[in-house]
């Protein structure tokens, strides 16, 4: 038999706004951190944690990339990869997207597929720099980016980190 508890009306409502209260500073929370730039240092370290866990499970590990779990979004850096045919497998916004469709290029021009592919290498770290937005702020302003790409089990994979100037 399940037991009640008989709260008063002023209780309830001392308890909904805390409640409320806890809601809104979790989300002011989670919006100030991912407002923070990532450092050319957190994304190597990210891309290095992402690479070895492709290796382990890369159905899992594309799953953990696009969801952020496991810590696998960290500021405003993330994990994204692609297949060889220029599909985004992972990503937080854009999975399906083909890279190297014309119309994938940033403000000045650059096609970001081609310029991505073409930086990765396979057991090193190449660099792609160009104009993107920062997603998990959900601001269209678009900033300064370089991504630090490699190519690991048949994919190329990156974390970029954003210029804030």
């Amino acid at each position: 038999m399940r037991s009640r508890i008989k709260l008063g009306r002023e209780t309830m409502k001392t308890l909904k706004a805390l409640i409320l209260a806890a809601v809104c500073s979790s989300f002011l929370v989670t919006t100030s951190f991912a407002e923070e730039f990532g450092t050319k240092e957190e994304a190597a370290a990210l891309l290095e944690r992402a690479v070895a866990l492709v290796r382990i499970d890369k159905n899992r590990a594309l799953d953990l990339f696009t969801s952020g779990e496991g810590g696998l979004i960290q500021k405003d850096l993330y994990v994204f990869c692609f297949a060889p045919d220029g599909t985004v497998i992972a990503h937080p916004n854009i999975v399906g997207l083909n890279t190297f469709d014309n119309d994938f290029v940033d403000v000045q021009g650059t096609q970001l597929g081609e310029a991505l592919f073409n930086a990765a290498r396979a057991g090193g770290i190449g660099e792609a720099t160009y104009q993107y937005e920062r997603p998990t702020t959900g601001s269209d302003k678009e900033f300064t980016k370089t991504a630090l790409m490699t190519r690991v089990a048949g994919i190329v994979c990156g974390v970029g980190y954003y210029n804030p100037e």
